[in-house]
């Protein structure tokens, strides 16, 4: 056996590359499995509260959320996806070890999971964005310190974005409740004979939220792939919406609302009996807990049997434990709470009236599902990209192409776990209902749905709970004694779990690095062809070889059988 000692140049070259394709397979299984989880649970929140009150069936809403979730990735998705990829961690330090880079990217991604998926069997309700940040910066320390990070305006503005998500989305619920209840909800509650004025103002009240929807989304569209037509796209996206939005004021109302009131969605969503009965079964576990005697049970069900027309769209019992929707539902008190410690019960329309908002509960969850597809898809895509790239240009891409092969892979995920699991989420929802009313759940969607479409095509990755928390307590707080109606306790509990999601998914992801990164250590490089034999290259780690100067290595000591040297 001989010893050698040579100089290896700094990183260059995809031949180096071709040992670290691994980092590459695992990342395509890690980030399937991430899309699948977040398909199985967090699109509940989209079209959890149309399958709970009957605006579509468990398949219905499965097709629409495969389609909407798919418009949404594909059209707006890679903008999240740069920036999970380039825009928090300084990848120009990475330049002469890419290989680290795409090894943290695999890590963080492998974490993120294990995280999400901890806190989901212990009923935590974290964020799939707040931990794949969290990972991102966990690597970025770890290998460079403080100056690995952009701090800005990569991690700052993410984060102040995260504090200004949810408060936008509360004022954009805040201004589609309040307008409905002044414009005409409120008038026909107290003058029961403007009902057929009312109705007609209503299908102009959708007309607009119609309008609002297509050419937002629009908007984002076209100026995504062209920037520079601002007249062209403007003229498309205005023209497109306000077609749409006429369409329905004239003629595509009558026969939207003749479809369910046929299916009997039209004036009341539920028997009157049924939903009697869920809220005396309600408060009975109410009263049980707390100690009420029974005369405090009675008094509600003869005010639930008032208010028993409008549908509800909520999880409650055990489902309000075990998925991202039940939060959001429960930060709103339910009617049998709200009695049993004698507040007045949720603000509740004219039931024909309110009831008519049964296409606008599917409208709003179509959009949310593709503001969903837009930002969250990035959480799995974004790390499967830069790994990708760095593998295939053998380098820190500093301008990133969009790869749709990426997006397409991990919206398979997703619409994977939506198909595999999702479904059986969204019917316990449909199952467990408590009081969320039309006009409310509407109001909290397209507010939910506005903000995280802004925070897609500007590019930054929010939550999707985060918002419709934000959306929910907003529509919540513009009723009567609104802000004893919000579940600040479970409030508080969810903001500690966010709050705790960065610094564990951080330290997570760091120790993963630190253990992966030893384990390789010595394998940055395949040894040129011109010092050992072709064959060697495959073989290498069979043999005993040093290596001084750590990840970036500059000087190797091999030790082989001589007759594999190259003869000079």
């Amino acid at each position: 056996m001989d010893t050698m000692e040579f100089f290896i140049d700094p990183f260059s070259g995809t031949t180096q590359m071709q040992p670290w394709q691994w980092i590459f397979a695992i990342c395509l299984i890690a980030s399937f499995l991430q899309g699948a989880s977040m398909g199985a649970n967090d699109v509940a929140n989209c079209f959890g509260t149309s399958v709970g009150a009957k605006v579509l069936t468990v398949t219905q809403a499965c097709i629409a959320a495969t389609i909407f979730i798919t418009l949404g990735s594909m059209t707006i998705g890679s903008q999240v996806a740069k920036t999970v990829g380039r825009g928090i961690v300084n990848y120009k330090l990475f330049a002469d070890t890419p290989q680290l880079f795409a090894l943290g990217m695999l890590t963080a991604a492998i974490s993120t999971g294990l995280w999400v998926s901890f806190a989901t069997w212990f009923s935590m309700p974290v964020s799939t964005t707040h931990s794949v940040v969290g990972s991102v910066v966990g690597f970025g320390l770890v290998e460079f310190g403080g100056s690995g990070i952009d701090w800005w305006p990569g991690v700052g503005k993410i984060v102040i974005s995260w504090v200004a998500s949810p408060l936008v989305t509360g004022i954009f619920s805040v201004a589609f409740y309040l307008t409905a209840k002044y414009w005409f909800l409120r008038k026909v509650q107290q003058d029961e004979s403007r009902l057929d004025w009312g109705l007609r103002q209503q299908v102009y009240y959708m007309g607009i939220v119609v309008f609002l929807a297509f050419i937002t989304f629009l908007i984002f569209v076209t100026f995504t792939y062209d920037d520079e037509a601002v007249g062209m796209n403007l003229g498309i996206s205005f023209g497109v919406a306000t077609a749409l939005a006429v369409g329905w004021m004239v003629y595509l109302h009558k026969p939207i609302n003749a479809y369910y009131a046929k299916r009997g969605l039209i004036g009341g969503f539920h028997d009157e009996d049924e939903i009697v009965a869920k809220d005396l079964d309600e408060l009975n576990e109410i009263s049980s807990s707390s100690e009420h005697d029974e005369e405090t049970a009675t008094a509600p069900a003869a005010a639930a049997t008032a208010s028993g027309a409008v549908g509800s769209i909520a999880v409650s019992g055990a489902s309000q434990r075990s998925n991202t929707m039940s939060v959001v539902s429960s930060i709103m008190r339910s009617d049998a709470d709200l009695r049993a410690d004698g507040l007045a019960p949720n603000d509740i329309w004219h039931p024909e009236l309110e009831s008519r908002f049964a296409f606008g509960q599917m409208l709003s969850a179509c959009y949310e599902a593709i503001a969903f597809g837009a930002n969250d898809i990035g959480n799995s895509s974004g790390t499967l990209i830069a790994v990708y790239q760095t593998i295939e240009y053998a380098s820190v891409v500093s301008k990133p192409s969009p790869e749709y092969w990426a997006l397409a892979y991990c919206t398979v995920g997703i619409v994977a776990g939506l198909w595999l699991f999702g479904a059986n989420v969204m019917r316990t929802i449909g199952q467990n209902i408590t009081l969320m009313t039309p006009i409310r759940g509407l109001s909290a969607e397209l507010a939910t749905a506005f903000s995280v479409l802004i925070a897609s095509y500007i590019g930054i990755p929010v939550s999707t709970t985060h918002c419709s928390v934000g959306g929910v307590i907003g529509a919540g707080l513009c009723e009567s004694q609104g802000y004893k109606k919000v579940n600040w306790k479970l409030m508080l509990k969810v903001a500690a779990s966010w709050v705790l999601t960065l610094p564990v998914a951080m330290g997570l992801n760091a120790l993963m690095y630190v253990i992966c990164r030893g384990g390789t250590r010595g394998q940055w490089f395949v040894p040129p062809a011109a010092v050992v034999g072709n064959g060697v290259e495959n073989a290498f780690n069979d043999y005993e070889y040093t290596c001084v100067g750590n990840a970036d290595i500059q000087t190797c000591t091999l030790t082989f059988p001589s007759e594999l040297l190259v003869e000079e």
